[in-house]
C-alpha cells in the first residue's frame, strides 16, 4: 500500500510555500503600482515648481522592485515521491525551464519566470508547475492532469548531472528530446521522433550528441532563454 502520510505532508509544505510566495509577489506588484502612481503625481506637481524642485522630487522616488539578479544560474533535479517520474528545473536569470518525465509515456516541458522571494510559476501544453526556491532547493508541485498533482523537493545538482534538451530537424522530421541526468548516473528521458515518443537513448553529456534512428542529433544543457 502506498504511504500517503509523507506525500500529504510534502504537498502541504508546497502549498504553504506557494501561498507565501504568491503574497510576496502580489505585494511586489502592488508596490510597483504605488511607485508608478507616486511618480505621476510628482511629475504633475513639478509642472508648477522650479526645475530644481522637480529634480529633487524625481530623485526621491525609488525604482520598482526588479526580478531576481540576472546572474542567477542553477539546475535542480530529483525523483517525484510516489511516482516513476523525475523532475528537473534550470534557472538562468529570471527565465526558467522544467521537464517532468517517467521515461515511458509521461513527459512535459514547462517554461516561466522566477519572481521575487523565489516564487516560480511555469506553464506548458501539458499543465503547470509552481513552487519556491529555498536556498539550494526548489519545493513545488506539478499539475499535469486534472486528477494528479505531483509534489517534489529537488536539490541543486552539478554537471554532468542536469537537464539536457535536443531540438533539431533531420531530413524534414522534427526531433525533440529531453534527458534528466541524476547524481550517480541514473537517467530518464524521452525522444519525440516523427511525432512518436520513444525512450531516449543513453546520453553521454560530454559527447554533446546522441544517435536517434540513423541520425546523430546534437544535445546540450537546457537553456530557458532558447526555444
Amino acid at each position: 500500500m502506498r504511504k500517503t502520510g509523507p506525500m500529504l505532508a510534502l504537498l502541504a509544505a508546497v502549498l504553504a510555500l506557494i501561498t507565501v510566495g504568491t503574497i510576496a509577489l502580489v505585494r511586489a506588484v502592488s508596490s510597483e503600482g504605488d511607485q508608478r502612481s507616486a511618480s505621476r503625481e510628482a511629475a504633475s506637481a513639478s509642472a508648477s515648481a522650479s526645475a530644481s524642485a522637480a529634480e529633487s522630487a524625481a530623485t526621491s522616488v525609488p525604482p520598482p522592485p526588479p526580478l531576481v539578479a540576472q546572474t542567477t544560474s542553477a539546475t535542480y533535479a530529483s525523483h517525484v515521491p510516489g511516482s516513476r517520474a523525475v523532475v528537473a528545473m534550470t534557472v538562468k536569470g529570471s527565465d526558467v525551464i522544467a521537464y517532468v518525465c517517467d521515461g515511458h509515456s509521461l513527459e512535459a516541458w514547462l517554461r516561466g519566470k522566477l519572481y521575487p522571494e523565489g516564487l516560480v510559476r511555469l506553464q506548458g501544453k501539458q499543465g503547470i508547475l509552481t513552487g519556491s526556491v529555498v536556498g539550494d532547493t526548489v519545493v513545488g508541485a506539478a499539475s499535469l492532469s486534472r486528477k494528479s498533482v505531483m509534489g517534489f523537493r529537488a536539490p541543486v545538482v552539478r554537471a554532468p548531472s542536469g537537464l539536457y534538451r535536443a531540438s533539431a530537424t533531420v531530413r524534414g522530421a522534427k526531433i525533440v528530446g529531453g534527458w534528466i541526468v541524476l547524481p550517480g548516473g541514473d537517467q530518464v528521458g524521452l525522444v519525440d521522433y516523427e511525432q512518436r515518443p520513444r525512450p531516449a537513448p543513453r546520453l553521454d553529456p560530454a559527447a554533446g550528441s546522441v544517435v536517434v534512428g540513423d541520425d546523430r542529433v546534437p544535445v546540450a544543457p537546457a537553456d530557458p532563454t532558447k526555444p
